[in-house]
């Protein structure tokens, strides 16, 4: 749980001296991954850091007709409208696990190609961007499987 004086100090917005041109305050970085099985049953875990601490954590799951790789590039896009809209005047690292969605230049089938482009268009050079990090350094990777464990064992209570 944040304390009342953290969550105020991200809502606050500083103007520069400039005038009407809003500063950006310190750098949030969001940890994402997904985790999909082979039934279309999907996980996601999303961690929020500031200064090295945990601002904020989810994990839900979800059905999802696609490759994991898509998962993961429509993911990093929903991160990143999650922190436009959150904290609009914080510069914003979004770090996953799935190097394709990072290092692609040219995606292979036209759902993923599609999905980078979401995440693409959401990016602001210096401001908005997304990097790689390993599997075993994102928090988020145990929040997607919880969140896809979360989702099996709903669905198997709706078929009992």
């Amino acid at each position: 749980m944040v304390s009342q004086s953290h969550g105020m100090l991200l809502e606050s917005r500083k103007v520069s001296g400039f005038g009407r041109v809003p500063r950006l305050r310190e750098c949030l970085v969001i940890y994402v991954d997904a985790a999909l099985d082979k039934y279309g049953r999907a996980g996601c875990g999303l961690a929020v850091f500031v200064r090295g601490r945990a601002l904020y954590t989810e994990s839900f799951g979800f059905a999802h007709v696609g490759g994991s790789a898509q998962l993961e590039a429509h993911v990093c896009a929903a991160a990143l409208d999650l922190a436009a809209a959150r904290w609009p005047c914080h510069r914003v690292v979004v770090r996953t696990d799935c190097a394709p969605v990072v290092r692609s230049r040219f995606p292979s089938s036209e759902t993923f190609r599609d999905a980078v482009s979401e995440v693409r268009e959401r990016t602001r050079r210096g401001h908005r961007v997304v990097r790689y990090v390993s599997r075993k350094a994102n928090p988020a990777h145990e929040l997607a499987r919880d969140g896809l464990k979360t989702w099996i064992k709903q669905t198997v209570r709706v078929a009992a």
